[in-house]
C-alpha cells in the first residue's frame, strides 16, 4: 500500500474546518491532522490525528507549530485562518527548509490583500474599479467620508481596514431605528444608524477603517486557484443566503463578467494558491470588490458538487502531483446545513 502523506488543516475550530477536512479525507492519499488553540473541536474528531498550538499572532507560534509538525512528520500546512497567514509566509522559507510545504502566499501581496484600505488603493493605482472609498483614522475623517459618498440620501458602509470574517462590518442607513434593529432583527444584523455608529467612535480610538459606497446587487463568492503567478480556475458561486455572513445557499454560476474581473484583480497582485474574492454588483450593475481572502475559504467545498474537490487540488499543487483538468459543472444548485458529532471525555 503507498505511504500516506501527512496534511495538516489548521484551524481546527473554524467553520470552515469539518468541510475541509472530509475534502481531503476522501483522497487515499492523504493522512489528516488538524490542530487548534482549543482542545476538542470538530477537526479532532474528523482528522486521524489532533494537537493544540498557540494563537495564530503569538509571537511563538510558528516555533510552536514547526516543532508540533517534525514530531509528526507534516508534509504539508494547509491554513485556514487569518491571523496565522503573515506568520506563517514570513516563516514559510524555515518550514520548507525542514521539508514542509505551506499553502500560503508572499509576506508583500499577502500584505495588501489582508488589509481592505492598501487593496482599494492597489487596484486603483492599477486602474482596476473598486467601489468609491476613503480610508479614515479619526472621528472627522469619518464624518467627511460619510457625506462625501452622499450620506444622509444615500447609506454607506465601513469595515476595519484589517478584520477577520464580518467584525467591524455595518451597513449605516439614514433613519434606521434602533427599536426596529432590536426587536424586528436578528443580533447578527449588519445595520446601524449614524447616530449609533458616531456614539461607538466617540468612545475610545477605533482602527483604520474603510468607509465605502453601498453596493446593491447580487453578491458572489469566487473561488480561485494561482500557481507560480498563473491562475489555474475562477469559479464564481452566488450567495443566495447567508448565515453570520457564511453563504448557505448558493450556485455555482459561469458568470464570464466576474470571471474577467476577477483574473484582472489576479494578475495585478502575485499571490499564490487558494485565494477567495468577493465581489457584489453596484447600483450601476458593475461587478466590484468586497474584499479578498488570501487563503482557502470554508465553503469552496460547495465546489466539490460540481466536480472541482479544491483543498485537494490545492494540495495536489504543493506537492507538484499531477491531478484531473479541471471540468466544472456550472449550474451546480448548493445548501449547507448543520451536523452533530459525538464523543466521549
Amino acid at each position: 500500500m503507498e505511504n500516506l502523506i501527512n496534511i495538516l488543516v489548521t484551524g481546527g475550530g473554524a467553520p470552515g474546518a469539518p468541510g475541509i477536512i472530509k475534502a481531503l479525507r476522501s483522497v487515499n492519499r492523504f493522512n489528516l491532522f488538524s490542530c487548534d488553540v482549543h482542545s476538542v473541536t470538530a477537526g479532532k474528531l474528523l482528522a486521524n490525528d489532533y494537537f493544540t498550538v498557540l494563537q495564530g499572532d503569538n509571537e511563538e507560534y510558528c516555533n510552536d507549530l514547526l516543532t508540533k509538525c517534525l514530531q509528526r512528520n507534516i508534509k504539508v500546512i494547509f491554513p485556514i485562518t487569518t491571523k496565522e497567514l503573515i506568520p506563517l509566509s514570513v516563516n514559510k522559507s524555515i518550514f520548507k527548509q525542514n521539508g514542509i510545504d505551506i499553502i500560503v502566499s508572499d509576506f508583500e501581496p499577502l500584505q495588501i490583500a489582508n488589509n481592505k484600505g492598501l487593496l482599494y488603493q492597489h487596484l486603483q493605482n492599477a486602474d482596476i474599479a473598486v467601489p468609491s472609498f476613503f480610508v479614515t483614522n479619526t472621528l472627522d475623517e469619518f464624518k467627511k467620508a460619510a457625506q462625501q459618498l452622499g450620506y444622509p440620501n444615500t447609506k454607506f458602509i465601513f469595515k476595519p481596514c484589517q478584520a477577520n470574517g464580518s467584525r467591524g462590518f455595518r451597513i449605516v442607513e439614514n433613519g434606521k431605528s434602533e427599536h426596529d434593529l432590536l426587536f424586528n432583527e436578528k443580533p447578527n444584523a449588519t445595520f446601524i444608524s449614524y447616530e449609533k455608529t458616531i456614539e461607538i467612535l466617540s468612545e475610545k480610538p477605533f482602527p483604520s477603517l474603510v468607509v465605502s459606497e453601498y453596493l446593491p446587487g447580487k453578491e458572489y463568492t469566487v473561488d480561485c486557484l494561482v500557481e507560480n503567478g498563473k491562475t489555474q480556475f475562477i469559479i464564481p458561486r452566488s450567495r443566495d443566503k447567508m448565515n453570520n455572513g457564511i453563504s448557505v445557499a448558493g450556485t455555482i454560476e459561469k458568470n464570464q463578467e466576474i470571471i474577467d474581473y476577477c483574473r484582472s484583480i489576479l494578475d495585478s497582485l502575485p499571490l499564490d494558491g487558494p485565494i477567495g474574492i468577493q465581489v457584489k454588483y453596484s447600483s450601476k450593475n458593475a461587478p466590484l470588490l468586497v474584499e479578498i481572502n488570501p487563503r482557502i475559504q470554508g465553503t469552496s467545498v460547495a465546489c466539490i458538487g460540481a466536480g472541482v474537490n479544491i483543498p485537494a487540488v490545492c494540495v495536489y499543487q504543493k506537492l507538484a502531483f499531477q491531478s484531473e483538468e479541471i471540468s466544472v459543472k456550472w449550474g451546480t444548485q448548493f445548501i449547507r446545513y448543520y451536523d452533530e458529532l459525538y464523543f466521549d471525555e
